[in-house]
């Protein structure tokens, strides 16, 4: 037999074997693999093993995956061929996945007594172990070879599927280049739950290399930056750091870009946070001394070119389509009255499928309601997955998130699980009691979405490696980056939207392969499943069967140019009129602002760095901005620092500054009168980034502009979430969770951008819009938080403990320590920084 027999084969037991316990067909199956099989299979991967092809690493760990999911209890030996054939295919980590009784402290398997087995593992194993301090590590083909290309290159690309283990690599090699010479690593990542984790990740491989000299960072703050410092920032924190200093990260060791895929939209005016990704990294191509540079993101097409039109230098790229764990997609189609179940495999040349002979079972095909009919199908759907398996379930908004986990938790049991219990106990007691969350937790129910509390993700998240959350409904805040253990993923339709406008929109098929990515993750599963309920939803017209669950990859284009030259007379006008932001430019004024920041900042050098983003300007339009320039009386440094506000505007505002009373301390009289104060003015003056950063409407007959500032003061005094929520106001979990959204998104986030300059004209040096930012005003409170504790528990630490020399942030750490050993566990899990 070939292995394509090989594999259809074990595909078809996996999808008849699948569908019985789905209830889709009556009975259990009976199929099964018999020794004459599993002889011709073994000798099938004896052959695959020794082939070097991507095509033959992924049919070899798709057979060793479903053959031993599917063995006998009796085939004792089955083992030692596996993790014989996976090792030599390269695929040493996948092999530990087979040997429940490895040694993690020794790096042992548990061999037969066959020694000459032994001995072919142990060879094929040593060419893909590095040392770094006195560790060894065992890798895998791919994971050596990223390796190697690091230590060779300045750039490096990596593309990769979700879980071929790219992160602990990257990880690993920070380590090793700063444990041979001392300088800073700086690790860029596009979300909070993603900061938390690698800098509990990187927490706990500074401890055990004991590189007790090194501090981990969440945040830039110049008075306190030192050349040992590991930097785990967002996008947004790390671009700030250049507001500080011109040269923020000097020395840097390794720089890493981690999902570098979000760049893709630099060119879109409304997309601000690409903008900001690629700025930052065209900023620490002009500005940086950098040793070693990483380009990570799933699939990527020519990662290497990309790479280079970024920072200028040339790229050695590593890409596989090879995934250490064998990721199916599972559909359900409809042909004129009757259901089919589907499996897909980019192995197989047509997917396989099997009648569904229980049409009852199906509910809501072709429809998008999520109403009580399709809720109790899927309820239904979850009951038929084995108690140890986890399921991530997509929800195209955080209301149906809301609204899918109670019906969800309605309909299971309860359960005699103390963790839920008093995880439950706790979000009550730190959010509402009729926060959703406290009801859904109680049954292993929770939801991940943008309007969580970011103490709450961090114990959903905690909740889901412990294995004690095992229904999780998400939002595309789970596309990227977190690392979570879940077998199974379930998706509806592809929609973002319940009811269609205008402006509604699918996610992509890229996205859709990331998100089935999810499933199954190195060194915890062998098979992650994918679950598409509707799969006509996903069928474009021109979209061949074969093509419809394929994993997609990326070919992405970024810089400025084709923006530029689309709107360059309009520009130019603008440029040469003096206009800075409005209504009628906002396609394009974000290049009118990059221009004349670019300008005052490298003055006649200029057209060269304009280049590197793909402006090419002429001498004439370079001397209409330098003109132009030059009547303005706010100063350049007052214009670095604030780069996403035109120099026109800020001009404006500074002539405007004797019209702003600005407070400077948390305790001043009418503090929210003050805010509103400040905001009108804003509004009126200048409504594009009012409506842009903060942007509360007019109600007639309420004054929301003030209730919001009073929002504002209560957050920036260091009022817990519970005591705001205290307010009889707070009556349902809706009005809850679009508070949290309003406060992380207008409050947090926007409401510092329009008073930085504010403050920078006014307040050099004020601390005034930190405090919005982060919500904390006494310095205790703020060091903790930068320490990346969520502030509900920064707040709590502050108030219920004495620390002492704050200013030293090691002894503070020290501190941190002793009094974690006396806090409950929902409090030490948010300490995992430390």
């Amino acid at each position: 037999m070939e292995a394509k027999e090989i594999l259809i084969k074990l595909l078809h037991l996996e999808l008849v074997t699948n569908a019985s316990r789905l209830k889709f067909i009556e009975g259990n199956s009976d199929e099964q693999i018999d020794e004459e099989f599993l002889t011709e299979a073994i000798s099938v991967l004896n052959d695959l093993s020794i082939k070097t092809d991507e095509v033959s690493k992924k049919q070899l760990i798709a057979i060793c995956a479903l053959l031993w999911t599917y063995r006998k209890k009796e085939w004792d030996g089955l083992k030692n061929y596996l993790i014989l054939f996976l090792s030599r295919a390269g695929f040493g980590p996948s092999s530990i996945m087979i040997d429940s009784e490895y040694s993690f402290s020794d790096k042992q398997f548990s061999f037969s007594e066959n020694l000459l087995n032994q001995f072919a593992v142990t060879v094929a194993q040593v060419k893909n172990e590095i040392k770094v301090g006195n560790s060894i590590f065992l890798l895998s083909d791919f994971q050596k070879d990223i390796w190697e290309a690091i230590e060779k290159n300045t750039l490096t690309g990596i593309s990769a599927p979700t879980s071929a283990g790219k992160s602990f690599l990257i990880l690993l090699k920070a380590i090793d280049l700063i444990q041979k010479k001392s300088g800073t690593v700086v690790y860029v990542v596009p979300t909070l739950s993603l900061v938390s984790q690698v800098t509990s990740d990187f927490r706990k491989l500074l401890d055990d290399f004991q590189l007790a000299d090194y501090t981990l960072e969440t945040t830039y703050n110049n008075t306190s930056a030192t050349q040992n410092s590991i930097y785990i920032l967002t996008q947004e924190k790390a671009i700030a750091a250049f507001s500080q200093s011109e040269n923020p990260f000097g020395n840097v060791r390794l720089l890493v870009i981690d999902e570098i895929q979000n760049v893709e939209k630099v060119a879109d005016s409304d997309d601000q946070r690409s903008k900001v990704l690629y700025d930052l990294m065209i900023e620490l191509r002009n500005s940086s001394q950098i040793d070693h540079i990483i380009t990570s993101g799933p699939r990527i097409i020519k990662i290497d070119e990309l790479g280079k039109n970024v920072f200028g230098i040339n790229s050695e790229k590593k890409e596989t389509d090879a995934s250490p764990v064998l990721n199916l997609t599972y559909s359900i189609s409809k042909k004129k009255e009757e259901y089919f179940f589907n499996v897909y495999s980019d192995l197989l040349e047509k997917s396989l499928q099997i009648k569904i002979t229980n049409k009852d079972s199906i509910q809501g095909y072709g429809k998008v309601l999520y109403n009580d009919n399709y809720l109790d199908y899927l309820s239904g759907f979850l009951k038929s997955f084995n108690t140890d398996e986890s399921t991530l379930i997509f929800s195209p908004t955080s209301t149906t998130c809301n609204k899918m986990a109670s019906h969800i938790a309605s309909s299971m049991q309860e359960l005699e699980n103390t963790y839920l219990r008093e995880l439950a106990s706790f979000i009550s007691s730190t959010v509402h009691p009729k926060f959703t969350m406290v009801e859904t937790i109680q049954k292993g129910v929770a939801y991940h979405h943008g309007k969580l509390p970011f103490h709450v993700r961090v114990l959903i998240e905690d909740g889901i490696r412990q294995k004690n959350v095992k229904t999780i409904i998400c939002t595309t805040t789970l596309l990227q980056g977190v690392n979570l253990p879940v077998q199974n993923i379930i998706i509806r339709n592809p929609n973002l939207f319940i009811a269609k406008k205008e402006t509604s929109s699918k996610l992509s098929n890229y996205e859709i392969a990331n998100l089935r990515g999810r499933a199954g993750r190195l060194l915890k599963d062998f098979i992650g499943r994918t679950y598409i309920l509707d799969e006509l939803s996903f069928k474009e017209k021109e979209a061949s069967q074969l093509d419809l669950f394929k994993d997609t990859a990326k070919e992405l284009q970024v810089g400025y140019g084709n923006k530029y030259s689309t709107y360059r007379e309009a520009i130019k006008e603008d440029l040469a009129k003096n206009i800075g932001c409005t209504l009628e430019n906002q396609e394009y004024s974000f290049l009118t602002t990059y221009l004349r920041q670019t300008v005052l900042r490298y003055g006649l050098s200029s057209q060269m760095y304009l280049s590197r983003v793909g402006i090419v300007i002429n001498d004439e339009e370079m001397n209409t901005i330098l003109k132009s320039l030059s009547s303005l009386e706010i100063s350049k440094s007052m214009c670095s620092k604030n780069r996403y506000w035109d120099p026109i505007d800020l001009n404006r505002l500074y002539q405007k500054r004797s019209n702003f009373t600005l407070p400077t301390s948390a305790s001043e009289f009418r503090l929210s009168y003050q805010l509103k104060d400040i905001l009108t003015r804003i509004r009126q003056d200048f409504s594009i980034y009012y409506d842009k950063y903060f942007g509360v409407p007019d109600v007639a007959g309420k004054d929301i502009l003030l209730q919001k500032c009073i929002l504002a003061e209560n957050w920036l005094k260091e009022k817990s979430l519970a005591e705001i929520f205290s307010d009889r106001f707070y009556d349902s979990s809706d009005k809850i969770d679009d508070t949290i959204n309003f406060v992380q998104n207008k409050i947090s986030y926007g409401l510092p951008l329009i008073l930085k300059p504010l403050y920078d004209i006014k307040e050099p040096g004020g601390m005034f819009p930190r405090f919005v930012e982060i919500g904390a005003y006494k310095p205790l409170t703020r060091k903790l938080i930068e320490l990346s504790i969520p502030r509900e528990t920064a707040i709590f630490l502050s108030n219920n403990f004495e620390f002492s020399n704050i200013e030293n942030k090691q002894e503070l750490i020290n501190q941190l320590r002793e009094v974690r050993k006396n806090l409950s566990y929902w409090y030490k899990v948010q300490l995992n920084t430390v």
